[in-house]
């Protein structure tokens, strides 16, 4: 059996105090209000305000036996956010304490009810009913029952530690759409949960669940089931991360590459309903070019991902839906490697110009109505961050490389040329998937090779792939050639 906590073993002891009938008070109920004075002085005047036992006493009964403990009741600037109103226990300011989902023993439960609040603790259960040990109980202390959905919340103190968990075989399967107190216990469990604690499992919590289960090398599927309980339970580590991506070019690889590219027929080239990219584009998808090679040259696992050979699976692969295109061009894609990946990004400097003219900082098309976090398309090919779970881990461990600047996103050579208006800049939703457009935007080349992964393993996701309206050109394939063939002769060199 678990040992109650040292508070509710104090509302034990206390159990039969009683409000006095009449005008005379209870001098044991106004002695809790002197106990709490005395135990934390900055509370006296407070205190000394409570003179008769007729004023609700269920916070001052859970206050003092708080105290007893050494542990603050909630003492905030405002008299709602002190102990005397009962539902200051809920965000407890000063002191602190941590909504949990389903009760346990001697958790404080915040209630409402007829005229405002009520706080109590937490017993046990009598059928579907829960039963609380508090005072101003039928005007005394004791043992009441209660229907839960009068529960506001159930809360433990922090400075009493981590609440005592529940069996984790008693733990339900959860996914999205899922709601109740066990889905607040999952919101208070995962790591760095950006999202509220309210018990409603929607797309922000199925969001830090998978990216819970790829950091913990468990089956990622966005559903909390047994495995996913017990690593939370265990406090998993997270796997150890990956290898950082290769140094990013010189200065003068820089140039040079950028040199290439508007030197190239290309740059001139007049895209199907586009016309010509700006100077940045190009440039731009150059650089990107090189430093994915380099990345697919160490292994890099999200370019050996990019590069893999043609899987003939024209439903979710680019390279096959466009095979015959490619077969036109002379463009073999049946052998992983740089050729491949150079074909890839030929595919992608055409479906850039379609998506949005070459413009880096492109937000979303205000036209649509997908405006939350997951579905919200921006940059170069307006790609949404929905698309990740086709590239999992790859995707996810790219946007956590570039958000800690580990590789090189070359805003300024593809800003060249670009005007972008404040509505391009405005990202929408919240978490990973507002980090996801700001990334686009700010770091061009995360945008780049993301969309090449999201080709490779979800091309239904663009539509100009779909209908076949980005072009693809051999002339591209010359310009990332030459990128590629400076990229070995400059590294041999050094």
């Amino acid at each position: 059996m678990t040992d109650a906590p040292k508070w509710l073993v104090v509302m034990r002891a206390i159990t039969g105090l009683t409000e006095e009938p009449g005008d005379p008070d209870n001098p044991k109920i106004l002695a809790m209000a002197d106990y709490i004075a005395r135990k934390f002085p900055d509370m006296a005047d407070y205190c000394a305000q409570y003179q008769h036992d007729e004023t609700a006493w269920c916070g001052l009964t859970a206050a003092f036996c708080c105290a007893v403990c050494g542990i603050r009741p909630p003492f905030g600037p405002t008299d709602t956010d002190r102990f005397l109103w009962a539902q200051s226990f809920k965000p407890w300011m000063v002191g602190g304490s941590q909504i949990i989902g389903r009760p346990v023993l001697g958790c404080f439960v915040v209630m409402t009810r007829s005229g405002g609040g009520h706080i109590t603790l937490f017993e046990g259960w009598d059928g579907d009913y829960i039963n609380c040990r508090g005072g101003n109980q039928s005007d005394c202390v004791c043992l009441s029952s209660y229907d839960p959905d009068t529960v506001i919340a159930y809360v433990w103190p922090t400075a009493a530690g981590v609440p005592p968990e529940i069996p984790v075989e008693d733990r339900p399967m959860l996914e999205n759409g899922d709601e109740g107190p066990d889905v607040v216990d999952l919101q208070r469990m995962l790591p760095r949960f950006t999202g509220d604690i309210d018990g409603d499992f929607g797309n922000i919590t199925e969001e830090a669940v998978r990216r819970y289960q790829t950091t913990r090398g468990l089956e990622v599927d966005g559903i909390v089931g047994d495995e996913t309980w017990q690593a939370l339970y265990d406090n998993k580590p997270p796997l150890p991360p990956p290898a950082p991506p290769p140094g990013a070019l010189t200065a003068k690889q820089v140039a040079d590459i950028m040199n290439i590219a508007n030197s190239s027929w290309i740059v001139d080239y007049d895209w199907n309903d586009r016309g010509s990219a700006p100077k940045g584009y190009t440039q731009g998808m150059a650089l990107a070019f090189a430093q994915t090679y380099k990345k697919l040259k160490a292994d890099h696992p999200a370019a050996v991902e990019m590069a893999k050979a043609n899987t003939h699976d024209d439903d979710y692969d680019a390279l096959a839906w466009y095979a015959n295109e490619f077969r036109q061009l002379g463009m073999n894609n049946e052998k992983a490697g740089i050729d491949t990946l150079r074909h890839l990004y030929c595919l992608m400097l055409g479906s850039g110009m379609r998506e949005s003219s070459g413009m880096y900082c492109c937000g979303r098309d205000q036209s649509a109505e997908n405006t939350s976090s997951d579905t919200c398309e921006a940059g170069l090919f307006q790609t949404s961050y929905n698309a990740h779970g086709a590239s999992d881990p790859e995707f996810d461990n790219l946007q956590n490389e570039y958000a800690k600047g580990l590789s090189p996103g070359f805003v300024q050579a593809f800003s060249e040329g670009v005007t972008c208006s404040s509505k391009d800049w405005e990202n929408y939703g919240s978490g990973r998937g507002e980090q996801f457009q700001e990334l686009c935007k700010n770091e061009p080349a995360f945008a780049v090779e993301t969309h090449a992964l999201t080709l490779r393993n979800l091309r239904k996701h663009y539509g100009p792939i779909n209908n076949k309206a980005a072009e693809v050109k051999r002339e591209a394939d010359e310009m990332f050639k030459a990128v590629q063939d400076y990229m070995d002769e400059s590294e041999a060199v050094a």
